[in-house]
């Protein structure tokens, strides 16, 4: 099959013709659709991350029309059309059992990470994170969703417990924050966008947030602040998650309010008054990508037309080098997506 290959951290993918594995008797083959290129791969590209080993076939945000299964498969269907959802889990512990699958404490690895993924022709997968799509919905916003908009809807609705009449501020209006703009907007929030550019707070205001902050740091508090025009500061989904940008949230939310990491990045340390997070009682809750029961509800909401997925471009499988590249410099707004449809 053809695949772009990971085979030295830090260079560009190379163009491969490389076998098919073996199913295992629990595994569907996905003949791939479509697949997101997602800011978290050029984590992996980089070697930023413990425990990718290589040669690697990056990609986890998949959707594609099942090829064939294991003897042992009978959920999934040769010719069904499904959403790839990554994370691999036990399904035994009692994270798993509570839905809380990214947390697994008997972690299997991640598709596109520690597992060969979506840029390829073909991905196997265990046949549980096969999660069938409806026909109306595309490949591209398929595999899109099961991150993009799955991962917001974790840090935004379970994690972030946000309801309706809160106001919430989306911090990087980027591939995750412009569809968190619409997730939030669905939870019936108040929404405040917030980044660097202008067009990305246009595009946001597009979308749905009520209204836009450009960041500076310098003034940033007193501005989020004033756009909240005297409603005070419920949560604040984090994608960017620097050191600055974490202690300007944490001081900027309403008492009682939360402050939701999604982004990180390794090494980067968050310190912050004790006396502010206990006496104002901010709440700071990491998030973690998403469960397969937030999978299903992300495409019940794209189904249901209440978030569209952000998708910039759609790209053929041997572009995916000049998309990281666009994506390293900051010049993408939503996702390129590898179009297998696209030759």
């Amino acid at each position: 099959m053809e695949a772009m290959v990971l085979e030295r951290f830090g260079a560009p993918l190379i163009h491969r013709d490389v076998p098919v594995r073996t199913l295992r008797p629990d595994e569907a083959l996905v003949r791939v659709g479509a697949c997101g290129v997602c800011g978290t791969d050029l984590k992996v590209s980089s070697g930023a991350l413990q425990g990718i080993d290589l040669p690697r076939i990056m990609g986890h945000e998949v959707a594609g029309t099942v090829e064939r299964v294991g003897d042992e498969v009978t959920n999934v269907a040769p010719g069904q059309r499904v959403t790839c959802y990554y994370y691999i889990s036990c399904g035994r512990c009692a994270n798993c059992r509570s839905g809380r699958e990214t947390v697994c404490t008997d972690f299997q690895g991640r598709l596109g990470f520690e597992r060969d993924g979506g840029y390829a022709e073909f991905v196997a997968v265990p046949a549980q994170n096969c999660v069938p799509i409806p026909d109306g919905l595309g490949f591209a916003e398929a595999g899109v969703l099961e991150d993009a908009v799955a991962t917001p809807y974790h840090a935004l609705v379970t994690r972030g417990d946000l309801r309706a009449g809160e106001t919430a501020v989306i911090m990087g209006a980027g591939g995750l924050g412009l569809n968190a703009i619409q997730v939030a907007r669905a939870a019936g929030a108040r929404v405040i966008a917030v980044d660097v550019e202008e067009r990305r707070l246009t595009r946001a205001l597009e979308l749905g947030a009520h209204a836009a902050v450009q960041y500076r740091a310098e003034s940033y508090v007193e501005d989020v602040r004033r756009a909240a025009e005297g409603r005070g500061i419920d949560l604040i989904m984090e994608t960017v998650s620097r050191t600055e940008t974490l202690r300007a949230n944490a001081q900027a939310l309403e008492m009682g309010g939360r402050l939701v990491p999604v982004g990180y990045y390794p090494g980067t340390d968050f310190a912050h008054d004790t006396s502010e997070l206990v006496l104002r009682e901010i709440s700071v809750l990491g998030s973690r990508a998403a469960g397969l029961h937030e999978v299903r509800r992300a495409i019940e909401l794209v189904a249901d037309g209440k978030v569209q997925p952000e998708i910039s471009e759609r790209i053929p499988l041997r572009s995916v080098n000049e998309a990281l590249d666009a994506l390293r410099s900051g010049q993408r707004m939503g996702r390129a997506v590898i179009d297998f449809n696209i030759a």
